[in-house]
């Protein structure tokens, strides 16, 4: 038979394919022999595969974490991060903190950037409770009441004061108004008429202007002194009362700016203000 060139190169080429897809088979292989980005081809499609799932660990550590507290995203940085090449983020509106523990390095140098751990600082059910009322009108009743179930977390005036204005304001819901005035000591006076056994009686009750809280802003955090104005409004001799939290805001801010000194302090990283995606 004449020898065909091309008959024979296709039969050359077929071999060397088969003969790369039988030495293709997956199989377990030790460790210390398999270099990192060893692949191989199966004989399924040809298609090419890692063996890293044939190996005693994977290559590289693809991790996502919530932590729940500000001393264990700490602790956690600590134990995995690394001073050149892991970065902390704070994304200061949604009061989170992240960490990318395999970033980029410096020069351009890419990294994986898929071991991510992160924390979000959770509001106190303290200063939630006040924020819920904050600037709400109430009856009489309900802001005595309010006065009441709170009262632990106001330090001035002291809680004997206060506990007197509450048992006051519910004691006299039937009184009728006539005015408020603020007086010099702070204290804001209601003049008020009053019927007992048929006679009509004058009365005065004093309720302090303003008031200070001492509870923290976030779950594990420090106490703030936060100040809070007493509001009230009069008419047809009926009474209406709420409080408004003194810049709220700045006391946030303050909270969150110590937890992140906290962590680049404890962490010797550089907490840099933004988000990474």
């Amino acid at each position: 038979m004449p020898y065909n060139d091309d008959n024979s190169k296709i039969g050359d080429v077929q071999s060397a394919i088969a003969a790369g897809a039988a030495l293709g088979d997956p199989r377990a292989i030790p460790e210390s022999v398999v270099p990192v980005g060893f692949y191989t081809v199966v004989p399924e499609n040809y298609k090419v595969e890692s063996l890293e799932d044939f190996m005693a660990r994977p290559l590289r550590i693809q991790q996502k974490v919530e932590l729940h507290d500000a001393a264990s995203f700490i602790a956690y940085v600590g134990e995995f991060g690394d001073h050149e090449v892991s970065r902390i983020f704070f994304d200061q509106e949604h009061e989170s903190f992240q960490v990318v523990i395999d970033y980029h390095v410096g020069n351009g140098v890419p990294g994986w950037c898929e071991h991510v751990a992160g924390f979000a600082a959770r509001r106190s059910v303290e200063f939630t409770t006040w924020m819920n009322q904050n600037r709400k009108q109430m009856t009489q009743v309900d802001f005595a009441r309010f006065l009441e179930d709170n009262m632990p977390d106001v330090v001035e005036p002291n809680s004997a004061e206060l506990l007197q204005v509450a048992l006051t304001f519910e004691a006299k819901k039937s009184v009728e108004f006539s005015s408020g005035v603020r007086l010099n000591n702070g204290q804001i006076q209601f003049a008020y008429d009053e019927v007992v056994r048929g006679a009509a009686q004058k009365g005065t009750l004093e309720v302090p202007e303003q008031f200070i809280l001492g509870i923290p802003i976030h779950v594990g955090g420090p106490a703030y002194r936060i100040p809070v104005r007493f509001r009230w409004r009069l008419q047809e001799g009926k009474a209406v009362f709420w409080y408004e939290v003194v810049r709220p805001h700045r006391f946030i801010e303050d909270a969150l700016r110590e937890i992140r000194e906290r962590i680049g302090q404890e962490t010797g990283l550089d907490v840099l203000a933004g988000v990474a995606k």
